[in-house]
């Protein structure tokens, strides 16, 4: 796997706790869009047979969205990926990236969970390696 996709992974992965904070903001951000205000007066006033389509046109800026689907694939690729994960996998991944403040290295989660330096190593790219699949890349 090419260090920039591990990377790329690992971020995505350490965001997975407040994703759905971000999530909200992003979706508060689109239906609440900030208009300057405008001088209604020129041009004789408002048109008394306008048509209002606001709510169409949220609903398809909500769905179309690439940056808020993007974060929904995320975690969804992410949530999806933990649960078929092993107990010891888990724990690995939820000490080095998920965890506030790690406590952990490499090599005392090794020691923590009885493995090999070699086996984290290699448990943290399997499942890197299926996050990795589910997001196409």
């Amino acid at each position: 796997m090419k260090r920039s996709t591990f990377n790329y992974i690992a971020d995505i992965i350490r965001e997975y706790p407040t994703i759905d904070e971000y999530i909200h903001n992003r979706e508060q951000e689109l239906t609440y869009r900030y208009q300057e205000l405008k001088d209604e007066n020129v041009g004789g006033g408002r048109a008394l047979n306008k048509h209002d389509e606001s709510v169409a046109e949220l609903a398809i800026t909500v769905a179309e969205d690439r940056r808020l689907n993007n974060l929904r694939r995320n975690e969804r690729v992410v949530r999806e990926s933990l649960e078929e994960s092993d107990a010891i996998t888990k724990d690995i991944i939820y000490e080095l990236y998920i965890r506030e403040n790690c406590m952990y290295t490499l090599e005392g989660l090794s020691q923590k969970a009885h493995l090999s330096l070699a086996a984290v190593k290699k448990r943290r790219l399997r499942f890197f390696e299926k996050v990795a699949e589910k997001l196409g890349l």
